[in-house]
């Protein structure tokens, strides 16, 4: 892909200020007149960038002139490139690392930093102590709390000792089932510093799915709220614990007075209670790089969803991206719209106080004005989000926003569109990039991403992360030609790629039956579909979705066998097929539920209506369905499986998508 007129980013920057007071329309209609369809629709360039990146920190010290050069020899030397990433991070050690890497023919068999110790939550802690380490506001209340990095490691020791005393001890597992919160990070780090692993589950589940995953993990106890308000709505948490009756609860009681009168049961606790007397003679637990430190879930809601074991290396993943991608520097203000249950909770915390900044947090519905205004005040100089988030941003016309101290956007969960992606970076006056960021619990963070020291376009990526690779195939299993849309496979190692599952043989979900390429002996599946151009000396990405018959709706992966499994519980629902579709410019998959009835005067709207709630109560709340389709029968294979994919098909042939 070539362009035969100027640099399309001159055009746009000259368009922008004539423009620069214009309304949202005005500025959309000018991206429209001057990015073709087939062009990459490049609208912030790095020239505009205000500080200096630590991706350039890195290529001075590396005498490397370009970022494209940088990024092949972090690919190429990715030993080099982890031991100076642990370098920059100055991670703690209690025992040295005898070597980066000990190899193997197994992936699953590798070892990173053989023979150290070390406990991951001792590093988090060079900051000056008295910067502020969290911000959090919660919904319905206007005071900012702030609690200082010494404060926070004192409180974090406390609650330590104080899980100690009630007889927690290494290698159990505490499931952690509420909003994110000062107290939700205190407890998640105690739990490490002590060697229990805690278990992040999304308080956005069903008692159903959290009974699921506790007795997957075999988890002693739960730590929990009451309840807290979202969207102007009290969100009840506890009683879904009590339905899923865990062997303990730990309560965070946010109703006053704060009386326990949770079972009649003596083990259940009040989360305060365990605050025990600080002392600076707790020792920490030392975890080998192979330990566990804590489990979470993959975002999906399969049938068995699989239970993914971070080890005490993955935080250094979530934090060197965090400070090569996001360009996380020391005393930045981090915000992510993000829930304590997904990945993006524990990258958050260990991104920001690995790198000394600042974590922003909201308990809310972040998709309100009242969140935008909490990242002005705290001064957020990176906001992440989630695409769902931005187009309701849109759709409010918040437009540009005041005294906003963001430098770098990012994004994750999803597929985004373009249009929502422009109208971010109108709000703030085409300041900032948006990060486009793409990875996995399994990956503790991203294998594609977008940098600042490349042009940025709304929705593309433009670069794999620095320190792993990955190819993409076509279906014939070749690599992908200019232009062709191929599925991920990733190339290991690299720190963070996971090794075990808890519940499932981790070779067989990844590495089993990969095809043979030449040049890549070693490749790991993933599930994403992109398509990538050539444009400008660099190499764009855009999503295209999943390739598998699973699917992401709102940033959660959810297999089209558990939806449904579910929906076919309604008594009119014979049979049924669910499939996910996108724009032909990509963005937020949407969920199309093809299916078989009882009876043939059936009411859609009512049946659309009813199959929602049982989603919703059953799976997620967070599920909606775009259509549903009566058919009388299914494309099936000679061997009788559903053939969803000819589904897909028929559905984009008549939409024309």
């Amino acid at each position: 892909m070539h362009s035969k007129h100027a640099p399309v980013n001159t055009k746009w920057s000259l368009f922008l200020e004539k423009n620069s007071d214009s309304d949202f329309e005005t500025i959309s209609a000018g991206f429209q007149s001057i990015f073709a369809e087939k062009d990459i629709p490049i609208v912030w360039t790095p020239d505009q960038y205000p500080i200096k990146a630590n991706v350039a920190k890195w290529m001075e010290d590396l005498s490397i002139k370009s970022y494209q050069d940088f990024y092949e020899w972090s690919d190429v030397n990715r030993i080099d490139f982890w031991n100076k990433a642990i370098d920059e991070l100055k991670i703690r050690f209690n025992k040295p690392f005898s070597s980066v890497l000990s190899p193997s023919e197994n992936p699953d068999n590798i070892v990173w930093l053989p023979d150290a110790l070390f406990n991951i939550v001792e590093s988090c802690f060079s900051a000056d102590p008295e910067q502020i380490a969290i911000y959090f506001k919660a919904e319905n209340i206007s005071e900012i709390q702030s609690i200082s990095y010494e404060s926070l490691f004192q409180s974090i020791k406390q609650y330590a000792m104080g899980f100690r005393s009630k007889g927690f001890i290494a290698k159990d597992r505490v499931v952690l089932y509420m909003p994110f919160s000062i107290e939700a990070v205190q407890s998640y780090l105690a739990l490490i510093y002590i060697g229990v692993e805690p278990v992040l589950i999304a308080d956005s589940f069903s008692s159903v799915e959290l009974k699921k995953r506790i007795e997957i993990v075999q988890a002693k106890a739960v730590i929990t709220c009451d309840e807290y308000v979202y969207a102007d709505k009290p969100i009840n948490v506890l009683s879904k614990v009590l339905e899923a009756s865990p062997e303990q609860i730990i309560l965070l009681s946010n109703i006053i007075p704060n009386v326990l009168s949770i079972r009649n049961d003596n083990s259940d606790l009040l989360l305060n209670e365990l605050k025990g007397e600080f002392t600076d003679d707790i020792i920490p637990h030392y975890h080998s790089s192979t330990d566990t430190i804590s489990i979470l879930f993959s975002s999906g809601t399969t049938k068995e969803p699989k239970a993914l074991p971070w080890t005490a290396v993955t935080p250094i993943k979530c934090a060197t991206d965090g400070m090569l991608l996001q360009d996380i520097h020391e005393k930045d203000v981090i915000t992510w719209t993000s829930g304590m249950g997904w990945m993006m909770a524990p990258w958050l915390i260990f991104s920001s106080l690995l790198n000394k900044a600042t974590i922003a947090l909201y308990s809310g519905s972040t998709t309100k004005k009242e969140f935008i205004d909490f990242t002005v005040e705290t001064k957020v100089t990176v906001l992440g989000t989630i695409p769902s988030v931005v187009k309701t941003w849109k759709a409010q016309q918040f437009g540009k926003i005041t005294n906003w101290s963001v430098r770098v956007f990012s994004s994750t969960g999803e597929p985004s569109e373009k249009e929502d992606y422009l109208y971010l970076m109108y709000m703030n006056h085409f300041k900032a990039p948006v990060i486009e960021y793409c990875g996995g619990t399994e990956i503790g963070g991203a294998y594609i991403s977008s940098s600042v020291l490349l042009p940025n376009a709304p929705s593309y990526f433009n670069t794999p992360a620095p320190g792993g690779g990955f190819i993409l195939l076509n279906p014939v299993k070749k690599l992908c030609s200019e232009g062709e849309s191929g599925e991920v496979f990733i190339i290991p190692p690299s720190i963070g790629l996971s090794q075990r599952i808890l519940n499932k043989n981790h070779y067989e979900e990844y590495y089993l039956d990969i095809p043979a390429v030449e040049g890549f002996p070693m490749l790991r599946k993933h599930g994403d579909g992109f398509v990538s151009y050539f444009f400008e000396n660099i190499r764009y990405y855009k999503s295209m979705g999943r390739t598998d018959d699973s699917m992401n709706l709102g940033g959660i992966k959810v297999s089209s066998v558990e939806l449904e499994s579910v929906i076919n519980q309604h008594p009119l629902i014979t049979e049924s097929a669910a499939i996910s579709v996108q724009e032909k410019e990509g963005g937020p998959e949407k969920l199309i539920v093809f299916v078989q009835v009882k009876e043939k005067d059936v009411k859609k709207d009512q049946l659309q209506k009813e199959l929602q709630k049982i989603l919703q109560s059953q799976l997620n709340p967070l599920f909606k369905i775009s259509e549903i389709i009566l058919k009388e029968s299914f494309p099936r294979t000679a061997s009788n499986k559903l053939m969803r994919k000819d589904l897909r098909k028929e559905f984009l042939n008549q939409q024309n998508i």
